[in-house]
């Protein structure tokens, strides 16, 4: 059996790859350790033009072919999948990812896919690989989506996490070079990578979209601390200067977190730094000094809004006051802070919509200009609240209409149709904060140039214009 996994052909169309797939690296490493029948797998990165992507295909004659893919993909990857099977029309095509689980019933609208993988993917795949090898009915597969002659969708049973992540072997590492990806946009030490430290979260703020962990339950779990200084012995010796470990909130579990920082410590590896995610309500003097004693020099905080009314309302448990004080904490150990920051929330307060007014986004905009005067945060992100497929939000979208169209693809540059709220009130806003993240982006330095496209990209929302 021959199994290509890819990512969708970015020459055809913009998408970020500060990093591989490692979803796919891990898919590679589970199906060549627990595999029943003999596999080959390949990984076909994105870096080709459509072309050179379906003569990959051609040059490995695969049996399986599955595509990888998110929201913001998702245009490009029907294009690849009908592509692939028109060349292909024999090959068996899947596909996989937050897109196809949240929202598989668009993705059969639009493309020729014969199966989505729905959730987790590694044991499926796995039990996919020999029940095709063994010619037996895909529908025998646990954790699919198809389609049924009549154009129906057919949903095998969902299929459990697995509950031990250590159990999965290490991503295939071997397979990516990496100097071929460019990092995030802030750089410390190169080459830089990014390693999945746990899966999922157990919080629901109704912003955020993990259909992928929160297909099923437990709704987070937590690789071993002695699990993750492996992959990072594993990183370093192949050349990783910087390690982002990825999860929703790396402090979840502070003792987790402090050990997991034990763990990493006794490696010695003087010349390796690392970034995280961290909520603002779990933190503390002993976690921020684990932090210092790893080289850990930035932290992604979800600030959200600088209104404690919207903090309350999207259910991000966390205030102002928790979000001051831990800023100044890292501040005091010189660890630099980048805050996820959202204008425009919409929820619901006892069946009734509720949302920001230009006057809320305004004061989120002064407590972000407070942040950075003081150096508190170094750092920002700034775009509307967008109802992504499988949050919360997006089901409140639909119930009180404030999608103006199906697609949403451009709404983060614009806005909901919330009450009261026009287009220009929405670009004034988009314009302000703009102007004011990126004047201490270049204050504060640590520019990847290497992201001119997301450059471009900001340039055109403040000078009022498309990003599609």
């Amino acid at each position: 059996m021959k199994v290509v996994l890819a990512d969708p052909p970015r020459r055809e169309a913009y998408y970020d790859n500060s990093y591989p797939n490692i979803g796919i690296l891990y898919l590679i490493s589970y199906l060549r350790k627990y595999s029943q029948v003999p596999v080959e797998t390949v990984y076909l990165e994105g870096d080709y033009t459509l072309q050179e992507h379906l003569d990959l295909i051609a040059k490995h004659k695969p049996d399986i072919y599955g595509l990888s893919f998110a929201f913001w993909t998702k245009q490009l990857a029907y294009r690849t999948i009908n592509a692939v099977k028109e060349r292909f029309p024999d090959l068996l095509v899947i596909c996989g990812g937050p897109e196809p689980t949240a929202n598989c019933e668009t993705v059969f609208e639009n493309c020729n896919v014969d199966a989505c993988v729905l959730s987790e993917g590694e044991e499926t795949l796995t039990q996919l690989v020999a029940t095709v090898a063994g010619k037996g009915d895909i529908r025998a597969v646990n954790g699919l989506a198809l389609r049924n002659l009549d154009g129906s969708l057919h949903f095998t049973p969902k299929r459990d996490f697995i509950a031990d992540l250590d159990t999965i072997p290490l991503p295939a590492w071997e397979l990516v070079d990496l100097n071929n990806y460019n990092g995030m946009h802030i750089n410390k030490a190169a080459p830089q990578t990014h390693m999945l430290v746990s899966r999922g979260c157990p919080f629901d703020c109704n912003f955020c979209s993990n259909p992928v962990w929160k297909f099923n339950k437990p709704w987070v779990r937590m690789r071993s601390p002695e699990n993750i200084a492996a992959e990072v012995k594993v990183l370093y010796e192949k050349g990783a200067r910087e390690i982002y470990m990825t999860s929703d909130e790396f402090n979840v579990s502070a003792q987790w977190a402090l050990d997991v920082c034990a763990a990493i410590k006794a490696l010695n590896y003087k010349d390796l730094y690392f970034q995280c995610n961290l909520r603002a309500d779990k933190v503390n003097e002993e976690l921020v000094d684990a932090f210092k004693s790893i080289n850990l020099w930035m932290v992604h905080l979800g600030i959200e809004s600088g209104n404690d009314r919207t903090l309350k309302g999207i259910g991000k448990h966390v205030t102002l006051s928790q979000i001051e004080s831990t800023c100044s904490l890292l501040q005091s150990r010189g660890i630099e802070v980048f805050g996820f920051v959202m204008l425009f929330h919409a929820w619901e307060e006892q069946g009734r919509l509720k949302w920001e007014t230009a006057a809320d986004v305004k004061k989120t905009l002064m407590f972000c200009r407070s942040l950075l005067s003081r150096k508190l945060i170094q750092y920002m992100s700034w775009q509307v609240a967008t109802p992504m497929p499988g949050s919360r939000l997006h089901k409140l979208a639909h119930k009180y209409c404030l999608i103006p169209e199906k697609d949403i693809s451009g709404v983060w540059a614009h806005n909901l149709l919330l009450p009261g709220i026009g287009p220009k009130d929405v670009q004034k806003m988009l314009r302000l904060g703009m102007l004011m993240k990126n004047l201490y982006l270049v204050k504060n330095g640590n520019i990847n140039f290497a992201h001119v496209d997301r450059i471009w990209r900001n340039l055109k929302v403040l000078l009022g214009r498309s990003v599609g």
